[in-house]
């Protein structure tokens, strides 16, 4: 039997409001938690800790949570970890290109906190199996 992972995840958000209450959240739940409001803050802190799950969202104010997700799915590493793409806009293409770069999971906005915490709790058991 493998060793668990460690309970580790970064959320990509930025919205400042929003994210200050996922981290709290993800922190009563027992996650060693990262936050950043940048594609590139997002690939440099999954590069420094290499979370267990990211949870991203796909429209960012620099950047994009899909090109993100397919940066890391390039990386001997990473491209292993579980990946939440967050959105409020899931129809037509972008759902479509979603899909394409084999996101774990999906979480359509608005989400309740009780969503978030079974969708990361989720993620992080599939990364233990």
């Amino acid at each position: 039997m493998k060793p668990p992972v460690p309970k580790t995840l970064l959320i990509v958000e930025d919205d400042a409001g929003l994210c200050h209450s996922l981290v709290e959240v993800a922190e009563k739940i027992g996650f060693a938690v990262w936050s950043c409001d940048t594609a590139g803050e997002a690939l440099a802190l999954a590069e420094a800790f290499k979370p267990t799950v990211i949870f991203c969202d796909v429209h960012l104010a620099q950047g994009d949570g899909r090109r993100v997700l397919a940066k890391l799915r390039e990386d001997e590493v990473m491209r292993y970890c579980q990946f939440v793409l967050v959105t409020g806009d899931w129809v037509g293409a972008s759902q479509r290109d979603s899909i394409e770069l084999e996101a774990d999971a999906y979480l359509a906005k608005p989400f309740s906190l009780q969503e978030f915490v079974t969708c990361v709790e989720t993620r992080y058991a599939q990364a233990n199996l």
